[in-house]
């Protein structure tokens, strides 16, 4: 078997770590990136050090940002009655992307899952509770969510169950995501249909 060059083993090794991404593709994409020139090498390069170096948690919400308060937080023009908690960034993009939504959000930073570790504590709930109790009634309502699955509805069923020491409505987005569907790959259609047909958690 040839020996593969230290650099391009290294490169390979890094995008082997990321999810989704297995050995033959990550070989490729390594010697891919070999075959580039150097400038845009290094300037590939930059971009990923910048998201060590550049962006940060918002402190409100969990959502990342690249200043001091994110974009979302900062919009008065947002119903600020409406927190909308997901578990990840990336469901705010999609909701964000329906143009149905808005109010503001809350990521938990995952899921309840105690086989990979995820216990409430690890996750941005008591954030939210704090959120919630702090507002001077001003939040009116609390909507989850969460993907459709075992996790999301045992982390639905968690928050519900703290939040009855408040007055806020809890809502879940209606069934028009199947079950066991991820709220990040489904459509813009489809998150507008369970936003607006919410129901009462």
């Amino acid at each position: 078997m040839p020996s593969i060059p230290k650099p391009i083993h290294d490169t390979a090794a890094a995008f082997d770590s990321l999810p989704g991404i297995g050995p033959r593709a990550s070989l490729r994409y390594a010697y891919w990136l070999a075959t580039q020139h150097p400038e845009s090498i290094k300037k590939f390069s930059q971009a990923i050090l910048s998201l060590a170096d550049g962006i940060k948690r918002c402190a409100l919400c969990g959502d990342w940002t690249d200043i001091a308060g994110c974009k979302i937080c900062s919009d008065i023009r947002r119903d600020q009655s409406l927190i909308c908690v997901v578990a990840s960034s990336q469901d705010i993009r999609v909701i964000e992307e329906s143009g149905v939504y808005k109010g503001l959000y809350h990521s938990l930073g995952g899921l309840i899952n105690p086989i990979e570790g995820r216990t409430p504590d690890t996750l941005r709930i008591l954030p939210l509770i704090s959120r919630v109790q702090n507002s001077n009634s001003s939040i009116q309502e609390i909507i989850l969510a969460l993907d459709p699955d075992t996790q999301g509805d045992m982390t639905a069923m968690y928050i519900t169950k703290q939040l009855t020491i408040t007055n806020v409505r809890v809502s879940r987005l209606a069934r028009g995501l199947q079950h066991g569907a991820q709220i990040e790959y489904a459509d813009g259609t489809t998150i507008a249909d369970a936003l607006s047909n919410r129901r009462q958690s």
